[in-house]
């Protein structure tokens, strides 16, 4: 029988180094879907990206947080949440899930985090994804987000999508 999915907070469960590892995978596949070379070593990362893999804690600090998705206690996926100052909004990051554990683990994750953010008093989620992940687009907007425009100053297009909070 196959035990079921955990979703752990890493402020709670100090599982911080496997947030860093969640991350610089998350990283290496996006490298990847932009057609550019795939990091081996954090090193290879700018250095605001290293930063977020040596010490995601002060990233994604309270009332922030960073979800573990745990398989027989070994990580599979997670999802990190940080507040926009001045607002009333938390900016949803870095969704993933290992290759073998998607198709559901990505969709708890969310609920995880939906409940996280109202707990917290959050008014809004945000997200930006990259307009080509039309699976993830589809989880999204399954979960209420729809795209708002926003003003983005990246190098390459995003898909800005948002929801709001609605109390049970």
């Amino acid at each position: 029988m196959n035990s079921p999915i955990r979703v752990l907070d890493a402020h709670t469960t100090n599982r911080w180094a496997d947030v860093g590892a969640l991350i610089f995978e998350y990283m290496g596949a996006t490298q990847a879907e932009l057609g550019l070379p795939v990091p081996v070593s954090l090193d290879e990362l700018p250095a605001r990206m290293q930063n977020e893999c040596r010490d995601p804690g002060s990233v994604y600090r309270d009332p922030g947080v960073f979800l573990v998705a745990c398989h027989d206690d070994r990580p599979i996926g997670g999802v990190g949440l940080k507040p926009l100052p001045g607002t009333d909004a938390v900016q949803v990051s870095r969704l993933y899930a290992r290759p073998g554990h998607r198709g559901g683990t990505g969709k708890l994750l969310m609920e995880h985090a939906h409940r996280h953010a109202e707990q917290r008093g959050f008014a809004r989620l945000v997200l930006d994804v990259m307009p080509q992940r039309h699976q993830v687009i589809g989880l999204y907007r399954r979960l209420g987000y729809t795209e708002v425009e926003r003003e983005d100053h990246r190098s390459f297009r995003m898909l800005s999508m948002e929801r709001l909070i609605t109390p049970a």
